[in-house]
């Protein structure tokens, strides 16, 4: 596959299902990656073909539902390269057709034929014979090579599988199919005993019905991702449905009855073209029926239209986007001070006032702060640099207390508040006074 076809990386479950699911589907749209297992290097085998080209085939040994799977497609691909289905088929009739006319010609054997007829007869029945043991020779040949291909490409626990399931199908005294039914007796290898070997081993991955949880899940409980193009979505649609065909399906197990379809019956492209369309978002779907009258015919035709669908939308999305990142910047501009924003020009600033150096020639050069008033303005020198007398003169202690106990501020406020508070008590007394000699009065008036 190529690299504008893949799913973007970290892909949740979430971003392409709709809702949760209570049971997982057999193979979901996000390949499932085994975090605790360390990833390994597969080992590869070089299988050749019958044109002298060899081809490199990884050696499965661990995996996820969908490597294993992919492999068993693959594997299935290389025997069918090597022609060994059609080998097998050929070899079969001509196994039986062999079987058939030996048959004819020992019943139509006479024993009281003339000799001639009988040596005749003999011949005949010899060379029969033959060609029936070099057609079983070669299908057994080539089904030996279908059954040891596919264990070649196998390693550890699933070779192990693969050789147990062999066993108990050809070296037992009785076999049991796919469906459960035990028959007695050892089976003998055929294409079709290859197959059910094959049909047992996916069990040991797959539950019965795999097959019809994968449709439901793909016809269902898929949507969408935000995150991929509409390309991708096709293509990861059709390899989940292409997987269908391979799954196991309840109608050869045990709990299949009469009435049970097949389940393992892949979506035909108007199927999957009107799912792959119920996939998308509603507005896309709105869309692409406001343009057709019609119900698509397959994914080969949605695409188009669907891409241009996806255009238009991400255009609609980008100037939303732009519009909402234009709405959250005013409200923060407009909170300031409008009359402010007016007077300060199109940045809304004030701007700062050029502070003026104010500086005193006469307070540099004999004491003083100099920064603080200009030359002309300088109350503490004359231009003579003589000092002026109320620069000279001594400030009054009752303006500056602190000055009295040597520039002990605590003490002279210790001071302070205790002549305020000595001052309030004497108005006090004094108020204290005037009201008793108020009464005395007013007494000796009501008296009189």
């Amino acid at each position: 596959m190529s690299s504008n076809l893949k799913s973007p990386d970290m892909l949740k479950d979430v971003e392409c299902e709709k809702g949760q699911l209570s049971q997982r589907p057999p193979i979901p749209y996000v390949p499932v990656v085994d975090l605790v297992t360390p990833k390994e290097e597969p080992t590869v085998l070089k299988v050749k073909l019958p044109d002298d080209s060899h081809i490199s085939v990884p050696i499965f040994s661990r995996g996820n539902n969908e490597e294993y799977i992919a492999h068993i497609v693959a594997v299935l691909r290389i025997i069918e390269q090597k022609s060994l289905p059609k080998k097998c088929r050929v070899y079969a009739k001509a196994v039986v057709k062999r079987q058939a006319a030996l048959k004819n010609l020992q019943e139509a054997s006479e024993p009281d034929a003339a000799s001639l007829e009988a040596a005749a007869r003999k011949v005949e029945i010899e060379q029969t014979t033959q060609m029936l043991q070099e057609a079983q020779r070669a299908h057994d040949k080539a089904i030996a090579e279908s059954y040891e291909q596919l264990r070649n490409l196998l390693s550890g626990d699933a070779q192990s599988q693969w050789d147990r399931v062999c066993r108990e199908m050809h070296e037992s005294d009785s076999w049991a199919a796919v469906n459960g039914k035990v028959t007695e007796g050892r089976r003998p290898r055929t294409w079709m005993s290859f197959l059910d070997c094959l049909e047992l081993h996916k069990l040991t991955v797959f539950s019965a019905d795999a097959a019809e949880k994968q449709r439901f899940y793909i016809q269902q409980a898929v949507r969408k991702p935000q995150r991929a193009t509409v390309r991708q979505h096709i293509s990861r649609m059709g390899v989940l449905n292409d997987y269908v065909r391979h799954l196991p399906t309840l109608k050869d197990s045990s709990k299949a009855v009469p009435t049970t379809r097949k389940g393992n019956i892949p979506f035909c492209e108007a199927d999957l073209a009107a799912i792959v369309l119920s996939s998308v978002p509603m507005s896309w779907q709105n869309q692409y029926n406001l343009n057709h009258s019609t119900v698509p015919e397959s994914t080969r035709t949605l695409l188009p239209d669907l891409e241009a669908i996806e255009r238009v939308m991400e255009e609609k999305r980008g100037a939303n986007l732009k519009a909402k990142a234009k709405g959250s910047t005013a409200p923060a501009e407009a909170k300031g001070n409008p009359k402010r924003k007016a007077s300060g020009g199109p940045t809304g600033r004030v701007p700062k006032k050029g502070r003026s150096e104010k500086f005193c020639q006469r307070c540099k050069a004999h004491g003083g702060p100099f920064t603080t008033h200009n030359t002309l303005d300088c109350r503490r020198y004359d231009s003579n640099g003589k000092p002026l007398e109320a620069a000279a003169a001594k400030p009054a202690e009752s303006k500056k207390p602190y000055k009295k106990f040597g520039g002990d501020k605590n003490m002279a406020f210790m001071q302070s508040m205790f002549e305020a508070y000595a001052k309030s008590q004497k108005k006090a007394g004094k108020s204290k006074k005037r009201k008793k000699r108020n009464y005395d009065t007013s007494d000796s008036s009501d008296s009189e």
